[in-house]
């Protein structure tokens, strides 16, 4: 398990949290570690490369199993990124994923949020607010609150 709360408020260990996420959930999942992992952050992108052992799936079961781990990468993106949050207070905002099984390859891709930018706080679309919302009292010809 992640240890979240002796490593509040560090921003800085953005991939290492991320990378060791992934690592356990991926451990969680197949019940060994991954072959190598690595974890690579530039300015705002992050991307996590996993690799793990094709043979795994060949032991598993081969084509039930292999399913079972495209819908469990699938999730564990929003998952690393909820906990790097959990973490750091950063936000995660996940993006492609790419899988190549025969190669025993999954690339994981983010993009790092900034701590100032609000940007992504106004894409609530049940708040009314700002120019376009206005009281009955205005007259400058936008929306209006309807009773």
């Amino acid at each position: 398990m992640l240890p979240l709360t002796s490593r509040r408020f560090r921003t800085d260990d953005i991939d290492l949290l991320a990378g060791e996420a992934l690592g356990n959930l991926y451990t969680a999942v197949t019940g060994e570690p991954p072959r190598r992992l690595h974890a690579y952050h530039d300015d705002d992108a992050l991307l996590l490369l996993l690799r793990f052992d094709p043979a795994l799936l060949a032991d598993a079961g081969g084509e039930q199993f292999e399913p079972l781990i495209d819908i469990s990468f699938m999730a564990m993106p929003d998952l690393i990124a909820e906990a790097v949050t959990d973490a750091t207070g950063r936000t995660l905002m996940p993006g492609n994923l790419s899988i190549c099984p025969e190669r025993g390859l999954a690339v994981f891709a983010f993009s790092v949020l900034d701590d100032d930018d609000d940007s992504h706080a106004d894409d609530d679309p049940f708040v009314m607010s700002g120019p376009l919302w206005n009281t009955p009292d205005d007259d400058d010809g936008g929306l209006r609150l309807v009773s």
